[in-house]
């Protein structure tokens, strides 16, 4: 019996918790009444959806699980609906998961998220302190990354906590167990008559073993099959070239100039992104960056919407990808008003970031009269342009407007409610165009939790490296560290910086933006066109196992590397780089490969190029010497026999 049905099989220890005006509840035990079980198999295991009463309130907590055949893994998010004709006593203090891991020797890690420490794994022994992460902003993953590896006994679980609004999580270690405790940050309310919130998900992974590689690969497995939106045809997103800009003062001529250049000098662009700055004001005239507009694009810089650029790239093989900011409104809010006679005043929730730069009027996602509104502006912007990716972006914290628009004895409802009108959002999105992508974007990779990963891609994983010179060993070093956790993401090449063949390797990721001055005669298309298809052929392999070959760390004084490893074709790639101030010009990788199988070993400059048996290759490595400090190797291996 897998873990999942033992757990509904007996619903009083069932592993969730919570307070009813003040008493502790643990499990759906004599306070409950079960009143329907249902079950269905699923494309990659079963659903669950189980209802009980409780009695004392009258309300209806549903628990809607999952479990999946091919991995020891199971999730569940409780819905809590009051079903009678009265408020309910006081729900306070939920705990989505309550549960207790038995086995000695509890490690966790993870990573810190962005902002702060940007992406640096983290390991913690629980049997010395506690940990307790908590996000407080309302966009999850800014300072947190609500994903863990928590090693004990003989195995492992992965815990990721869904929620895309403020969390927390907490794991008390001992000796021999760990509790984990997750939830909504704050939560205490009467519900209202048919009023129904949710809980965060919660799923689990569980591993045999603490190889922590072995054990990263099997979540990134997970992660890509069980998790990763498909298309109509059942694949994931497939790997990117893209060039991207905001693209206020520009035009359509200037924009299709720029996709002409790219394809003229053989480098196929897979999208072209057109970020801020293409809406108008509410008075109809040009708005810039960081004014939101009003979800209208202007016609005196782009006069066929998008149209005539998206034919270019359909043509050509690619795509066009469109930034919104569709949940702030930022511009004059009489003005806005008088614009829109359709939009309701009440549909603001409040003034995000007050006082600053960014500050603006935060929609109700939670009221459906807003999201009807909000879509129909989204669907013809996206309709009259041939869009092909969606890309919403969020920049203020919302969670003081949604504690502010919270009353007595309603603490957590309005970012409830919120949570739930923006998944629906995005689900009609989806619902509306199957094969459309959405990117994900809060001020970078600001919220990122896995009920958001479930419906898009975190292309923008921080705003730092795209409008700062440098960066690339901090690009490197987020490689090693969240291509375990996120296998899709995008790193871009400045087009304001020398363009360099260190510079675009650094930026190998899936998704990958070639930004060069298409304009400037002295752009080295060539170096460029070699880079992109150094990227094509790596291409292949993002989806494989990922192994890293050095330490984490942001240095300009250490070796980086890492390698990809498809287990079914041999097929591997090693990603070399040798930071802008080390000094010692060689390095012996450890390159994971199957004993008793000779590897073809080859890199992209000439300098290796011999058959390799896989033993040596994994006991004692493949040296490898790069003359001078930044600079770089990639290396391909492939079955010879």
């Amino acid at each position: 019996m897998k873990q999942l049905e033992k757990y509904l099989s007996d619903p009083a220890g069932f592993p969730f918790s919570f307070c009813y005006e003040g008493k502790r509840i643990k499990g759906f035990g004599e306070d409950f009444g079960k009143i329907y079980d249902k079950r269905s198999g699923t494309a990659d295991g079963a659903a669950y959806t189980v209802g009980f009463l409780h009695k004392d309130s009258g309300a209806v907590f549903e628990v809607r699980a999952r479990s999946y055949s091919d991995f020891d893994a199971w999730e569940w998010t409780v819905y809590i609906t009051n079903a009678s004709d009265r408020p309910t006593g006081l729900i306070s203090d939920i705990n989505a998961a309550d549960v207790i891991f038995e086995g000695g020797s509890p490690v966790l890690s993870g990573l810190s998220g962005d902002l702060g420490d940007m992406y640096a794994p983290y390991e913690i022994d629980l049997t010395k302190q506690n940990v307790i992460r908590t996000s407080t902003s309302g966009r999850p993953t800014h300072g947190n990354f609500p994903y863990f590896n928590l090693g004990y006994g003989d195995g492992a679980v992965f815990i990721a906590v869904g929620w895309p609004g403020c969390w927390r999580a907490s794991f008390e270690g001992g000796e021999d167990s760990v509790r984990f405790t997750a939830g909504q940050l704050s939560f205490s309310a009467k519900l209202l008559p048919g009023e129904t919130v949710r809980t965060p998900l919660v799923a689990f992974l569980h591993c045999e073993g603490r190889d922590a590689v072995d054990n990263m690969n099997l979540w990134r497995i997970w992660f890509i099959g069980c998790n990763m939106r498909k298309d109509t045809n059942g694949e994931p997103i497939r790997p990117a070239l893209g060039w991207g800009s905001i693209v206020q003062g520009m035009s359509t001529d200037a924009l299709e100039r720029i996709a002409k250049a790219y394809f003229n000098h053989g480098v196929p662009l897979d999208y072209l992104w057109l970020d801020a700055g293409w809406y108008t004001d509410e008075a109809g005239g040009t708005c810039e960056w960081p004014k939101t507009g009003t979800w209208r694009v202007n016609t005196k810089m782009f006069p066929d919407r998008f149209a005539g650029v998206s034919d270019l790239m359909h043509e050509n093989g690619g795509k066009t990808l469109l930034w919104f900011e569709s949940e702030v409104m930022r511009c004059n809010k009489d003005g806005f008003l008088a614009s829109n006679p359709d939009f309701k005043p009440e549909w603001f929730l409040g003034t995000a970031a007050g006082g600053s730069w960014l500050e603006g009027q935060l929609l109700d996602l939670g009221d459906p009269g807003l999201r009807r509104w909000l879509l129909g502006c989204i669907f013809q912007v996206l309709d009259e342009g041939g869009i092909d990716m969606y890309r919403q972006d969020f920049n203020v914290d919302p969670a003081p407007v949604w504690s502010a628009c919270d009353g007595a004895d309603r603490t957590g409802v309005t970012e409830n409610r919120y949570v739930q009108g923006y998944l629906a959002l995005w689900d009609a999105i989806l619902e509306r165009y199957p094969d459309m992508t959405i990117d994900s974007c809060a001020s970078g990779g600001g919220r990122n939790d896995l009920e958001t990963m479930r419906r898009s891609v975190p292309l923008h994983i921080s705003d730092f490296w795209d409008c700062i010179t440098g960066g690339y060993d901090d690009r490197q070093a987020i490689m090693l560290s969240l291509l375990p956790w996120f296998p899709y993401f995008k790193l871009q090449v400045k087009d304001n910086e020398q363009i360099t063949e260190y510079r675009l390797r650094s930026c190998m990721a899936p998704w990958m933006n070639v930004n060069v001055p298409t304009a400037d005669p002295g752009t080295p298309w060539e170096l460029v066109r070699k880079a992109c298809g150094e990227w094509k052929r790596l291409s292949e392999l993002f989806y494989a196992d990922f192994y890293p070959l050095t330490p984490f760390g942001k240095s300009d004084t250490v070796w980086r590397g890492w390698q990809f490893y498809d287990r079914k074709t041999y097929r591997g790639a090693a990603l070399v780089f040798r930071a802008e101030k080390n000094e010692t010009d060689s390095m012996t990788l450890k390159l994971h490969a199957r004993p008793g199988i000779n590897y073809k070993v080859e890199d992209c400059d000439g300098k290796i190029d011999r058959v390799v048996p896989g033993a040596e290759l994994s006991e004692n490595g493949l040296a490898v010497k790069l003359e001078n400090p930044g600079s770089s190797a990639l290396i391909f291996i492939r079955r010879a026999d």
